[in-house]
C-alpha cells in the first residue's frame, strides 16, 4: 500500500490503510504529494524492504500468523493480489517510488445515521447530536482532488466510504470523471444502503466493476436502534433494489457487545434471502473499547466461542469461514480489561440524550450482565 496508495479521513488525516493505525500526514496541512514522500511514509517502506513488519501494521501480519488455511487472506494480502498482478512489480524496489493504484476516499463525515459504535469524526449526525463542529479545510480536500484526478487514468481500485458516501457531493465529480477516464476502474462503495435516490447512486450503476459493501449487523428493532436515524424497511427495499442490478454484494459486519448473538441471525436472514458464504465480511470491534465483546463475562464469551466452532463444523466457505475464524482468534488470543461500568454509564447518557431505551431492545444482553 504505501507505494501505490492511500486514505483519506474526513478529518484530512491520511493513513496508508483504514486498519493501519499509521496517521503519516494530515492533508490540512500538507499537500499530499509531500505526505507521501515524508520522511514517515519512506521508514515504512524501508521496514518492508527489509522484510521487518511495522508495528503499525500488526492487524494484517497476525492475521496471516494465525490463518487456519491459504483462504483466510488480510487487507494487506488482498490489495498485493489486487493492485501487483496489475502493476509493475519494479515499483516495490525502491523506497521512494510511488503511483496510485488505489485510493480510499472519505472525503467528509457526512452522514444520515448515527450508529451507536461510531463519532462525530465519522459521522454528521452525531456532530450535530453533540453540536461539535469536524474542521476539514476546503482547501485540502481541493489538493487531494486535484492529485487523484491527475491519476484517475491509473487507478485500478477505488474504495468509497465514509461517513455515507452517496450524500457526498464530492463524489459527484470523481465518478464522473472516472466514468470518462478509466470506466474499467473497480469500485467498492461502502453504503448504508439508506437511499437509492440520489445521483451518486446512479452514476455507481453505470460502472460495471462496481462492488456494493454494505454495512449491517443486526435486523429489525436492533438494526434501528444500532443504527440510529436508519429504518429497517427502507434498507430491505433498497436492498431489493440492487439486488436486481448484478453487481457484487458482500456485508461489512462487526461484532460487538450488541450484537453478540443476534450478529449470527443476520447472516442466517442474509443467507435464506439467497447471499451466500463470500458475501459476509464480519470482524470484531475494537473501538469504543467499552463496547468490546471481550467485556461480557467470561462463560459468556466462551459460549460465543463454542457457537464460532459450531459454525465452522459446518464448513462454511470463504470470506465467512474467514470471519469466523478471525473473530475466533481474535477472542482467544486478546487480553482484556472489563469494563461493564463504564458500557452502563455511556448507554444511558446516549439513550437519555436520544430517547432510546438499550435495555428493551436488548434485554438478554442485560440480563447477563446484570448477572
Amino acid at each position: 500500500m504505501p507505494w501505490t496508495g492511500f486514505e483519506l479521513e474526513p478529518s484530512g488525516e491520511v493513513k496508508n490503510c483504514i486498519i493501519s493505525k499509521n496517521i503519516i500526514g494530515n492533508s490540512n496541512s500538507t499537500p499530499i504529494t509531500e505526505i507521501l514522500a515524508s520522511e514517515k511514509n519512506i521508514t515504512l517502506k524501508e521496514n518492508m524492504l527489509l522484510d521487518n513488519k511495522p508495528s503499525n501494521c500488526q492487524g494484517c501480519y497476525l492475521q496471516e500468523q494465525n490463518r487456519s488455511s491459504l483462504d483466510s487472506i488480510s487487507s494487506r494480502l488482498y490489495y498485493l493480489k489486487e493492485v501487483s498482478a496489475k502493476t509493475n512489480l519494479d515499483i516495490y524496489d525502491d523506497k521512494k517510488n510511488f503511483s496510485l493504484k488505489h485510493v480510499d476516499l472519505r472525503w467528509t463525515n457526512s452522514c444520515n445515521q448515527a450508529c451507536v459504535y461510531c463519532d462525530a469524526t465519522l459521522s454528521s449526525k452525531w456532530a450535530q447530536e453533540l453540536n461539535v463542529k469536524i474542521k476539514s479545510k476546503k482547501e485540502a480536500r481541493q489538493d487531494i482532488k486535484n492529485f487523484v484526478f491527475e491519476n484517475i487514468s491509473k487507478l485500478q481500485n477505488v474504495y468509497l466510504a465514509g461517513g455515507e458516501p452517496m450524500l457526498m457531493k464530492e463524489n459527484v465529480e470523481f465518478l464522473q470523471l472516472l466514468k470518462q477516464k478509466n470506466p474499467e476502474c473497480s469500485i467498492r462503495v461502502n453504503t448504508n444502503l439508506s437511499t437509492t435516490q440520489t445521483g451518486i447512486f446512479d452514476l455507481l450503476c453505470s460502472f460495471p466493476n462496481l462492488h456494493w459493501t454494505v454495512s449491517a449487523e443486526a435486523i429489525e428493532d436492533e438494526y434501528e436502534y444500532i443504527r440510529h436515524h436508519g429504518s429497517w424497511n427502507d434498507f430491505v427495499a433498497n436492498l431489493k433494489i440492487i439486488t436486481k442490478l448484478g453487481h457484487k454484494i458482500s456485508f461489512n459486519m462487526l461484532h460487538f457487545i450488541l450484537n453478540y448473538e443476534s450478529l449470527f441471525d443476520c447472516i442466517d436472514y442474509f443467507k435464506a434471502i439467497g447471499f451466500n458464504d463470500n458475501s459476509f465480511i464480519a470482524g470484531p470491534l475494537y473501538t469504543p473499547e467499552y463496547m468490546n465483546i471481550l467485556n461480557l463475562p467470561d462463560s459468556v464469551v466462551r459460549q460465543i466461542y463454542e457457537r464460532i466452532e459450531t459454525r465452522l463444523d459446518l464448513k462454511p466457505q470463504g470470506y465467512l469461514k474467514n470471519s469466523y475464524e478471525n473473530l475466533l482468534t481474535y477472542y482467544q488470543n486478546t487480553q482484556w480489561t472489563k469494563d461493564t461500568d463504564r458500557f452502563f454509564k455511556e448507554t444511558d447518557i446516549r439513550d437519555t440524550r436520544r430517547g432510546t431505551n438499550c435495555k428493551k431492545v436488548f434485554p438478554k444482553l442485560y440480563g447477563v450482565l446484570d448477572a
